[in-house]
């Protein structure tokens, strides 16, 4: 706790006392990376004494540091009052109003305290420009006696402003850098790559700043391997790692409207790179040219975290910023064009959402055996199509399909991939049915259990304690694929829990129970819940990515109103699992999953790294 150099409280009863100093002029220093103000005060702390919280409050809001310098200078005119002081409050500048008052409250004082020292503003308060406010407090500066404090504030406010060029070459030191890509990250973020040779270790601070607006980007950046780098610039420093590339996120810059567009002097995002001496140097960036879905492959192509990097790497860079742009691309409208081939019952028992995404030729095989049982007529199926650039190939196979097996459906087109999540939510929204069915394309009822989803339906109806119902999904050569789901921490994913199928590739069991088995969660390529208990949960969660964990979330969330998951084993089916989208780069789709999986254990999961996971339950009989 600092020791503050004040005088006695007044005695009780006696008249308020007086004011501990007064804040003369101020402004904001872009270069100095905050507010300076420049006042007189009663009293000080000592230089080595802990600096106290400052606040300062403006009539529209307030800006507080820790990190703070601030330095006395002598003041003839009120020497006998006090000394001049100078307040630098490093935070980015936003209009604010009229300064008030800065209080320098104690360290370890919460909020409500009484500040150890209030320094009004005079009336009327002046708030200078840069220039003219770096002209007055230099020479207040230098007749203050030498220390650290007035050597950093004068090496702060003796730094050039950006001047759209690159200073880095100026530095004393040998820094190398090069940025291969910037990503706008809405509302005004944003994500760089590129690479960054520091030999002498002489970086002390990189800032991305857009006009007044500053982002620090220490925290949010993960080392990549660069050996092409470490090769050439690298190997000339003496510098061999090899880990030299680096993905960094910016959360909040200022960096709104600029993705794919020109941009001025003053609103161009740039980098600010200071050493641990003062010096800063400068250094443009490129503009993004890519956004949505685009910009968020990119950014997980671009990265390859080590298993002890998986936490930093989520938490500080992809996390934040994939979620951002996957929120923004989902919050564009979705107009969707309906077909329908058929007449749909009006009422219909249960509506069979099924999302498509890479093999429409699906649709063929499942038409064909929703079509042998004669009970389907009671339902709707509803296919949504997530991959826009085949919706050619997918009407004519409707068309096919419909002739061959008169079996009517509806065809629901957004115009652009939304994700399966989404396109799931986008049945959901179109369903009639009491109930409804979340079916994968590439699940095919089995001829031994025509009537899998009466059997779910009927679990449903006969219990109340059931929320969501699931199948046994089998592989084609008849082992199990799916009869519940339940959470394994990964190791080598940052001890994560991870959604995994017990008895998986294992004969189903001889004599099936004719119960429903409870158990932790439920595959979304196949379960069933009543239609009011899905729109009043939302559907899934679209914050997840590409289609990983929104069933075990939904699941989850089932859960937590009371409610039950079970899986029916006389409800059979065949699951070709992930056949419908395969893809031959997974990388990025690896990265894709791991989003999915932070964002999961975050949310149900926090202590994500020990012990075992929240409210286990094990397969037991519902009677």
């Amino acid at each position: 706790m600092p020791e503050l150099v004040k005088r006695q409280p007044p005695p009780p009863q006696a008249a308020p006392r007086q004011e501990d100093g007064y804040v003369d002029f101020y402004g904001h220093v872009p270069v100095a990376g905050g507010w300076v103000f420049c006042g007189w005060s009663r009293g000080r702390w000592k230089p080595d004494a802990p600096r106290p919280r400052v606040v300062a409050h403006f009539r529209l809001g307030r800006v507080e540091g820790e990190e703070i310098l601030a330095c006395w200078f002598p003041r003839p005119d009120i020497s006998h009052l006090g000394a001049g002081v100078i307040v630098l409050i490093p935070a980015p500048s936003k209009p604010l109003g009229e300064l008030l008052a800065i209080d320098l409250i104690e360290a370890g004082e919460g909020e409500g305290a009484r500040p150890a020292l209030r320094l009004p503003a005079v009336r009327p308060v002046t708030q200078l420009r840069e220039t003219d406010l770096v002209a007055r407090v230099r020479p207040a500066l230098m007749q203050a006696p030498p220390c650290a404090e007035q050597a950093r504030l004068l090496a702060l406010l003796a730094r050039r402003a950006f001047a759209g060029v690159d200073t880095l070459h100026e530095l004393p030191a040998p820094i190398q850098m090069g940025i291969d890509e910037t990503l706008h990250v809405p509302p005004d973020g944003l994500a760089l790559i590129g690479w960054c040779v520091d030999p002498t270790k002489a970086i002390a601070a990189i800032r991305v700043r857009t006009g007044a607006a500053s982002s620090p980007i220490g925290d949010a950046w993960l080392a990549v391997e660069r050996p092409d780098v470490a090769a050439s610039v690298g190997a000339a420093h003496g510098s061999m790692d090899p880990r030299v590339g680096f993905v960094a996120y910016a959360a909040r810059c200022g960096a709104e409207g600029i993705s794919g567009g020109a941009a001025g002097l003053g609103d161009a995002p740039y980098l600010e790179v200071e050493l641990h001496g003062g010096a800063v140097g400068y250094k443009r960036l490129p503009p993004p040219q890519r956004s949505g879905a685009a910009a968020a492959r990119r950014l997980l192509e671009a990265v390859r975290p080590t298993s002890d990097e998986i936490n930093h790497a989520y938490d500080k860079v992809l996390g934040p910023a994939l979620s951002a742009i996957h929120a923004a691309r989902l919050a564009a409208p979705r107009p969707v064009q309906e077909i329908n081939f058929g007449v749909c019952p009006e009422q219909p028992v249960c509506s069979i959402v099924v999302p498509l995404y890479g093999r429409m030729d699906f649709v063929t095989y499942q038409l064909a055996l929703f079509s042998e049982h004669a009970g389907q007529v009671a339902h709707e199926i509803i296919y949504v199509l997530d991959d826009p650039p085949r919706k050619r190939e997918l009407l004519e196979i409707a068309h096919a399909a419909h002739r061959r097996f008169g079996l009517p459906f509806r065809l629901l087109l957004p115009r652009e991939n939304l994700g399966f999540g989404p396109a799931s939510n986008v049945g959901i929204a179109a369903a009639r049915g009491e109930f409804v069915c979340l079916l994968n394309s590439d699940v095919m009822p089995s001829p031994q259990a025509p009537d899998w989803l009466e059997i779910l339906i009927a679990d449903l109806e006969a219990d109340p304690r059931l929320g969501l119902m699931g199948g046994l999904l089998l592989f084609e050569d008849g082992t199990v694929q799916h009869e519940g789901l339940t959470f394994e921490r990964l190791p080598e994913q940052a001890n994560w829990p991870f959604p995994m199928h017990p008895r998986k590739g294992l004969l189903p069991l001889a004599s099936a129970p004719t119960a429903p088995i409870v158990v932790e969660a439920v595959t979304g390529a196949c379960m069933v819940l009543r239609r009011g208990l899905a729109e009043a949960l939302g559907g899934f969660d679209e914050a997840y990515a590409i289609g990983d964990f929104e069933d075990s979330d939904l699941c989850l969330r089932v859960r937590s109103r009371g409610l039950t998951c079970a899986v029916d084993q006389r409800a059979r089916l065949y699951h070709l699992e992930r056949q419908s989208q395969i893809t031959p780069d997974n990388l990025w789709r690896h990265h894709a999953t791991l989003f999915n999986a932070w964002r999961h254990t975050r949310r149900w999961f926090p202590a994500s790294t020990t012990g075992s996971t929240a409210d286990p339950v094990g397969p037991r009989l519902l009677r």
